[in-house]
């Protein structure tokens, strides 16, 4: 299967997925990577897998095409591809609460040199690393990733992570319960709802 046609095929599993018919979308996916020799498309293909498998819940399955993300990464011998790959690596290890892992993949993510991705991606990077700390109960080190990733959601106008941020900021504050703690959560949860409203 050559580059244009590999191209092809992923966006007829997107517009499938697209259209609510994600497993005829993932047999689209998966003949591709069987067939497919374009190493882009591969990286690519893995990547529309490793988000429809945190999509339905099937985080063991994210996690095994994370890593084979990261492998086709590393024969590309791109930083972007690799800061991405071990981003899902890292957001696959936060949904099984492998906690530890997940903060270790988004440090590796900060550790490589300056990428265009790294630009964009920074932001979630923060984001999944607070939710990771959050699940080990460092409040201080999961609202400073937090405060980070909203900062970045902020100066790059990038409303969905804004969305995302203020719905795990609502879940930290629910967890502490300091004060008004607790009053706190659900307005963070209500302004990531009322930000997703209108970004639909």
């Amino acid at each position: 299967m050559g580059q244009d046609q590999t191209k092809q095929q992923i966006e007829k599993g997107l517009q499938l997925y697209q259209s609510n018919q994600t497993e005829k979308a993932l047999q689209v996916w998966m003949k591709v990577l069987e067939k497919g020799s374009d190493l882009v498309g591969r990286f690519r293909v893995l990547g529309c897998l490793v988000t429809a498998h945190s999509e339905m819940g099937r985080y063991k399955e994210m996690l095994k095409f994370a890593v084979v993300q990261i492998d086709t990464a590393r024969e590309l011998e791109d930083a972007d591809f690799l800061l991405e790959s071990y981003l899902n690596l890292a957001r696959s290890n936060e949904k099984l609460c492998e906690f530890h892992k997940t903060i270790s993949y988004c440090k590796t993510c900060l550790g490589l040199p300056g990428t265009r991705a790294g630009a964009q991606l920074g932001g979630q990077v923060s984001l999944s690393m607070g939710n990771a700390f959050l699940g080990l109960s460092l409040f201080q080190k999961a609202l400073e990733n937090f405060e980070k990733a909203l900062r970045y959601a902020h100066n790059n106008d990038d409303t969905m992570l804004e969305c995302r941020v203020c719905c795990s900021l609502g879940n930290f504050y629910a967890q502490v319960k300091v004060g008004l703690g607790l009053d706190r959560g659900v307005v963070n949860a209500m302004e990531g709802g009322a930000i997703q409203m209108s970004v639909s």
